[in-house]
């Protein structure tokens, strides 16, 4: 029997100078034995059941196939073989049938048949394909499509067939078992592209299109780590966040429990294995990323409490990058820092800032770094920072004679009026009140003095964000850690990954958003990929500003989005079918092995990929501690 299947792998019309290569394929290809059944074949130790498409939906919707190729728990084979019929030939043959319809419906309309609408549409499409055909604008195929399911056992083959074959049905999809000819059903769906059972389908040009992957292309980049396996091909997806020419940061979306947590450490996991120099810090709310530094041994540091945060600080910027990059402002992003932290405290004790009490509070901020002799001149950043008791004392001098302040700030300025003056010292007072969250043992107090937390030195560093409980609490802090991680990328000439969980928390404010936008278009000249994960991919497109972070990102990986819109979808530059496939997209978890995710990189194109583990890195990832609650792929 062996022998008849690859004589039958071989039987294939060629001149006789590709006999020889056309058999030593086939050989190549053909099983190493073969047990024959009715409707089941033993193929070596496996089992493998061929099945033929005998029936289509009369509309094809594009990535009808789609669920085949990215089944979560079969091993499948498919091959769709398509021959164009003469177009003479497809031309007489819808003018026959439009006779037939036509005289139908002559017949109908007689009788008064009840059918007789279904009847004119299907005819008025008879017209329309065949006006087609005549202008060459569409052409008919002769469509064959079998599929090949494998397993261990008989059994399980069995059970998965009529899975499959139900799942099939729901999208009228009809297969059928090629029953005493399971070994016609393995050559023709075999690498050697011959259909020897010629159970066809005729399809116009696009249903027979419709039936192909929607994408089958993939990336492997030599310096890069592995994203995972083509979600249709099974090739590895291999990408190099530090090799882009746009930056090196990355958007990470998925609802909760898709799987983007657990992707994300390994992504992370997989950069450090390759570089061991790379310097992994993680800001955390929701401890997502504990298991992870706990395995790597990281530095993990509580953020609350009594620790010590400067919001103020200011870092040198190493002379390499201010030559690189003439344009850079360093002071001018500090400051929109500040600002934005203080319209984040604001706003979590009141009603935030009006455009007056901003105006007063920035002076007074320019006017601390400037009695540490610190300006825009960049040699000046390695003063020491003025701090948050700076600003409130200043404010006090303010609130105190408005008029002597400004006179000594801006001699150049025409005299302030009295009532200018009164407004000065009324919202100054109003402001240091304000912060007295900042003063004694207020809950911020920690937030007035110097900077506490040291990740020099560090390899990886946890930033743990347990204690924040309000969210604009959870979103201050979250800032600051940012922004001090951000700073201190500048000191190093080492790779630097920032990972923020649950980032739609530092897109609250406008002025948040002012020195995100910077930071993620000047992250490149500090060699820091800024990667933003988050379960609210709205919150990056509720303002103009936050979509322009977000299109900073030269990278995204979009993990299932049920509620994607298609205004989101547009802006993100997604097509349909890719956003069809995130909106369905399999969440991970053990029994199915693997999380699905759409993989964008800027000027390389969109992978849909199957996110997986090895036990091994699984292991690192989620220890017996710290179960994740999201879900995963191993």
């Amino acid at each position: 029997m062996l022998k008849t299947l690859i004589e039958r792998f071989t039987s294939l019309e060629a001149n006789d100078t590709e006999d020889d290569q056309i058999r030593v394929h086939a050989q190549n290809v053909a099983p190493s034995s073969i047990k024959l059944e009715s409707d089941i074949t033993q193929t070596g130790e496996r089992w493998a059941k061929t099945l033929f498409f005998a029936d289509f939906p009369a509309a094809a919707t594009p990535g009808l196939l789609d669920m085949l190729t990215t089944h979560p728990s079969a091993d499948i084979d498919i091959s769709i073989h398509a021959s164009p019929r003469e177009s003479e030939q497809a031309i007489r043959q819808f003018e026959r049938a439009i006779t037939d319809l036509d005289a139908t419906r002559r017949e109908k309309e007689q009788r008064g048949g009840a059918s007789l609408g279904a009847t004119q549409r299907r005819l008025q499409e008879h017209k329309e394909v065949l006006a087609q055909l005549t202008d060459g604008s569409q052409r008919v195929f002769e469509v064959a499509v079998y599929l090949t399911i494998r397993g261990d056992t008989n059994k399980e083959v069995k059970e998965t067939t009529n899975r499959l074959q139900s799942e099939l049905m729901k999208k009228r999809l009809v297969t059928k078992s090629v029953d005493y000819t399971q070994d016609e059903g393995l050559v023709s769906n075999s690498p050697i592209a011959k259909d020897t059972l010629k159970q066809t389908t005729p399809m116009l040009g696009k249903a027979a299109g419709a039936l192909f992957p929607f994408s089958a292309s993939t990336l492997i980049e030599e310096s890069g780590v592995l994203v995972g396996y083509h979600a249709t091909t099974d090739a590895p997806v291999v990408m190099d966040r530090f090799d882009r020419q746009n930056g090196y940061n990355i958007l990470t979306a998925a609802k909760i429990g898709s799987g983007k947590s657990f992707g994300t450490k390994l992504l992370n996991l997989r950069q450090l294995a390759k570089d061991p120099d790379t310097i992994l810090i993680m800001i955390d709310p929701l401890e997502g990323f504990r298991s992870l530094s706990d395995a790597l041994d990281g530095e993990h540091i509580v953020v609350g409490g009594s620790r010590g945060l400067n919001p103020l600080e200011i870092r040198e910027t190493p002379a390499h990058v201010l030559r690189d990059v003439p344009d850079i402002d360093p002071f001018s992003q500090r400051f929109s820092s500040v600002m934005g932290f203080f319209d984040t405290f604001f706003a979590h004790v009141g009603n935030g800032l009006d455009k007056k009490e901003r105006a007063v509070l920035g002076t007074t901020v320019r006017e601390a770094y400037r009695r540490n002799g610190i300006t825009s001149d960049p040699s000046t950043h390695g003063n020491a920072s003025p701090t948050i008791r700076d600003v409130i004392s200043i404010l006090a001098e303010i609130a105190e004679d408005a008029a002597a302040f400004l006179d000594s700030v801006d001699t150049d300025a025409a005299d302030p009026t009295k009532l200018e003056v009164e407004k000065w010292q009324e919202r100054a007072a109003d402001l240091r009140m304000a912060m007295r969250p900042f003063m004694g043992n207020g809950e911020f107090s920690n937030l007035a003095g110097e900077t506490e937390v040291n990740i020099s030195g560090e390899k990886v560093v946890y930033l743990d964000l347990q204690q924040g409980e309000a969210d604009r609490e959870i979103a201050l802090m979250m800032q600051l850690l940012f922004e001090n991680v951000y700073q201190r990328a500048k000191e190093t000439d080492k790779r630097v990954i920032l990972a923020v969980d649950e980032a739609h928390y530092l897109m609250e404010h406008e002025g948040s958003l002012q020195w995100l936008d910077r930071a993620t278009r000047h992250s490149r000249h500090y060699n820091l990929s800024i990667h933003l994960i988050t379960q609210e991919l709205k919150d990056f497109f509720i303002h103009p500003r936050a979509e322009t972070i977000a299109n900073n990102c030269s990278m995204k990986i979009l993990y299932r989005l049920p509620g994607l819109s298609e205004e989101n979808r547009a802006k993100l530059g997604l097509t349909s079918r890719e956003a069809e496939f995130i909106r369905n997209a399999k969440p991970g978890d053990r029994d199915r092995g693997y999380s699905h995710a759409l993989v964008s990189v800027e000027d390389e194109g969109t992978f849909p990929v199957k996110v997986t583990a090895l036990e091994e890195e699984a292991q690192l990832i989620e220890t017996p501690d710290h179960t994740q609650n999201d879900g995963h792929g191993v």
